[in-house]
């Protein structure tokens, strides 16, 4: 892991305000269609049919292999270009992680229905204005863990590498995790559940310690999420605000009323902080001292 390399991801990170750039990132630098993200979604789509662990494991196969070799590149050519390369880690890290995508749109956005759907996977075009405002705050939640703190983590334990095999799973879980691919989507989606597993519950302890405070009754609400990673996150959040986060015919997280405005303004507030009180609280794993 290269200090610098984090330090200015993370300075691209606090950069990365949309309304600042004509609604382009500006840790993008290359056109959306370029990210890592759309070319590992675009070269494994191909092979996103039902199907059994055979083409499962083939799907991730793909996937992985376009994910990670512009990390395994990026790490062999490093020790040739000096300041360069550690500059060039930065940035294709900063690729891999980012809590801004959710949270600026769902701040600023007047159209929080169509920000909302970008996010989730339920249609939310029928859903009362509750239950809108209760996706965007789940999905940031979520992306918490799987957007944020998993690559980090990652980063921290296995380098560039280890970032984007965290960023791949996702997206490929993303793509074929779902009933209708039958076993076809088991590879990716129980990895996905491994390399989130300890990040999840990271994520609901800095929600917590944001918050100041937590409910043991509404954080054991976590089980009626069927994700057993998701639900930590959503469970934390719900018990901060003191809102139910609803997934309607799913599950009802916490107690009282579902979010209002002022809620929504609050909750992305605490995933923001969050992210900030994880790399306050991982610092000496992830910033280590240069000798």
């Amino acid at each position: 892991m290269d200090p610098i390399a984090l330090a200015l991801a993370l300075a691209l990170e606090t950069l990365d305000v949309p309304a600042r750039w004509r609604g382009y990132l500006v840790t993008r630098l290359i056109h959306p269609v370029l990210h890592p993200v759309a070319i590992i979604y675009k070269a494994a789509s191909p092979l996103a049919r039902p199907g059994g662990y055979t083409r499962g494991l083939a799907v991730l196969a793909v996937g992985l292999a376009v994910g990670l070799a512009p990390a395994l590149l990026a790490v062999l050519a490093k020790p040739h270009l000096g300041i360069l390369g550690s500059l060039l880690e930065g940035y294709l890290l900063k690729l891999a992680f980012g809590v801004a995508h959710i949270i600026y749109p769902c701040s600023r956005s007047n159209d929080l229905r169509w920000v909302a759907q970008q996010f989730v996977r339920r249609d939310l075009s029928t859903a009362s204005d509750g239950h809108v405002r209760s996706a965007c705050l789940e999905a940031a939640a979520e992306s918490l863990v799987d957007s944020y703190i998993s690559p980090l983590m990652w980063y921290a334990f296995l380098g560039l590498p280890g970032a984007w095999l965290q960023r791949a799973v996702n997206t490929l879980d993303g793509l074929v995790g779902f009933p209708y691919f039958g076993r076809a989507g088991a590879p990716a989606a129980y990895l996905d559940t491994a390399l989130n597993y300890i990040p999840a519950r990271l994520a609901a302890l800095c929600i917590i310690a944001v918050a100041g405070w937590w409910s043991p009754e509404v954080l054991s609400h976590r089980r009626r999420v069927v994700s057993r990673n998701a639900g930590w996150p959503i469970a934390a959040l719900a018990s901060a605000l003191g809102v139910v986060l609803e997934k309607s015919g799913s599950y009802a997280v916490g107690v009282g009323g579902l979010p209002t405005l002022f809620d929504v303004a609050r909750g992305l507030s605490i995933i923001s902080k969050a992210a900030a009180v994880f790399i306050l609280l991982t610092s000496p794993a992830l910033l280590p001292p240069l000798s």
